[in-house]
């Protein structure tokens, strides 16, 4: 995975005072933070720059180039995002610098390719895991982890287990957990009806007996 260059400047000023200004003024407060680094780096960063960084990659695991100041230079990695509830901007980022040469371990995102035989035969796909966890250089990072899904068939699923690794990454995901799965709607739908009839049946039996008992009654009054 390659660094995207990015840039930032040190932040004396804290508090959510400062921080709304910064935000009106098109920038994103920040913290770096990680190996090499003593206690934490306060910053901010240019908004559009730091969104068009991490737009279309996967997320934390966009290495960035980060240059701050002019002065110094990191690779760092997105640790974690605060974005508005209701506008979607980027309120606050956290950065972890990385060293290149130390395993990292991340969250990768899954991406499903192929045309399902089981979808094409009525089934529905249905993806309970959208990343995997794995370890790597930082410099390995996919961007994705494709699984192909063409010869899963009804009833059929996916785990862990079953996916195989890119070469210098190791899974570290659970071996159970689902990925994907084929499920079959028409057989729930019919033992859905079977179960109604069976109901619908059951409640006409009632009815009968409860009439039988009424006129037994009926009879023995008379």
């Amino acid at each position: 995975m390659d660094g995207v260059k990015i840039s930032a400047w040190p932040r004396e000023e804290l508090g959510k005072g400062f921080a709304g200004r910064l935000r009106k003024e098109g920038f994103v407060p920040g913290v770096l933070y990680g190996p090499g680094i003593e206690g934490s780096i306060s910053l901010k960063f240019k908004n559009m720059e730091l969104e068009k960084a991490i737009h279309g990659h996967s997320g934390s695991n966009v290495l960035l180039n980060l240059d701050i100041d002019g002065k110094d230079s990191k690779t760092v990695m997105v640790k974690s995002l605060v974005r508005h509830p209701v506008a979607d901007t980027l309120q606050h980022v956290d950065v972890i610098n990385v060293r290149m040469d130390k395993i990292v371990t991340v969250d990768v995102p899954v991406s499903l390719t192929g045309k399902c035989v089981g979808v094409t035969l009525g089934g529905i796909i249905q993806q309970e895991s959208r990343t995997i966890a794995v370890e790597c250089l930082p410099a390995d990072i996919p961007d994705n982890i494709e699984i192909d899904t063409t010869n899963l068939n009804i009833g059929e699923i996916i785990h862990v287990s079953d996916v195989v690794a890119p070469k210098g990454i190791k899974i570290v995901e659970d071996g159970s957990h689902t990925i994907v799965l084929i499920s079959a709607p028409a057989a729930e739908e019919e033992k859905t009806a079977e179960e109604a009839e069976a109901e619908l049946e059951e409640s006409f039996k009632d009815k009968s007996e409860g009439a039988e008992d009424k006129e037994g009654k009926e009879e023995k009054k008379d």
